[in-house]
């Protein structure tokens, strides 16, 4: 509890400094940037249900979360939209990409065991969430959601970029579940790495009602792969079947129908254990996201006691030149 002193004016200032010095204080961690080249939704199978570019010069600005219409339509021809927070500036260079730079994301707070601050830039697309949903993404439907990437490295520990699928959605309260398949700069007991450190592909799930998470897989990412300049990453699911595998592949090429690479490999599939479909929920909306957690800082304590001291000096000085003469 932060004890109250009562100054004259001038000194209420320095109250009111010392109390700040006291206030935990938030340093933002130098921020991670990547750009996606293409995001892509199947359903059914071919072609795409949704097929962004990003080939605008248009940002996708939403702050502390707003819908925003995306670039491009549905095939259908209806309107597609974004759930995006923070600024996503898009660009019709290199065949047009869009940069996810945790600078120009929002401030987060996240219940344990989750990082407990995170500034986050991201997208999700409106795929709908009721099953009957002509685009929705359910347990009946076969899909499959890619993105394709600029190979980068997070610049933090625990920076993270990836492609999603989430049942967070206002009405639950962002209360549902979420899978990841993301690259993590880890570091020896964190963010799920285990014993990794460096760059790491990981396949997560969480579940935000219950405020627990699983690593489903991980696997650290070799000065070989790194060394490659895209990186597709990819959501598989065969209809009438909750089970959702993600793949991943290394290689040239900023656009999907350019691109060549490695065979795509599996870093898993979810079980009962990781379903990310609930009764509640059986839908599930794809999106794209950076983040770096966010340090809270506060003073060293022989800082604040030196403070607290010199406040309290002070404090005796104006009460001794009030005393009668």
């Amino acid at each position: 509890m932060i004890p109250m002193i009562k100054f004259g004016s001038g000194l209420g200032a320095l109250t009111i400094a010392w109390v700040v010095a006291l206030l935990p204080s938030t340093a933002i961690a130098t921020p991670t940037t990547v750009n996606i080249d293409e995001f892509s939704v199947l359903r059914g199978g071919a072609p795409p249900i949704f097929d962004d570019s990003f080939a605008s010069s248009t940002t996708l600005v939403g702050g502390s979360g707003a819908f925003q219409p995306a670039s491009v339509t549905f095939s259908d021809g209806s309107m597609a939209n974004y759930f995006v927070r923070g600024t996503i500036p898009q660009t019709t260079a290199n065949n047009g990409q869009a940069t996810l730079n945790t600078a120009n994301g929002i401030v987060l707070s996240q219940p344990p065991p989750f990082i407990s601050s995170v500034q986050i830039t991201s997208a999700v697309l409106q795929t709908g969430t009721n099953p009957a949903g002509v685009h929705a993404l359910t347990p009946a439907t076969s899909f499959t959601v890619t993105g394709l990437f600029d190979l980068a490295v997070p610049t933090t520990t625990l920076g993270t970029y990836d492609i999603t699928l989430t049942n967070r959605v206002t009405a639950n309260n962002d209360k549902a579940n979420q899978l990841e398949l993301r690259v993590r700069q880890c570091g020896p007991g964190l963010g799920l790495c285990g014993a990794l450190s460096g760059p790491v592909l990981q396949f997560f799930w969480g579940d935000f009602l219950n405020n627990t998470e699983a690593l489903i897989n991980e696997v650290a990412l070799t000065p070989a792969q790194l060394a490659n300049p895209q990186l597709l990453l990819e959501f598989t699911k065969s209809a009438n079947s909750d089970a959702i595998t993600a793949n991943f592949s290394f290689g040239t090429g900023n656009t999907l129908g350019s691109f060549v690479g490695t065979p795509l490999a599996s870093l898993g599939t979810t079980t009962a254990g990781t379903d990310v479909f609930t009764p509640a929920n059986q839908f599930v909306l794809p999106g794209f996201a950076a983040f770096d957690p966010v340090a809270v800082a506060t003073p060293e304590p022989p800082s604040l006691l030196l403070l607290y001291s010199g406040l309290l000096g002070l404090a005796g000085l104006a009460k001794w030149r009030r005393r009668p003469q």
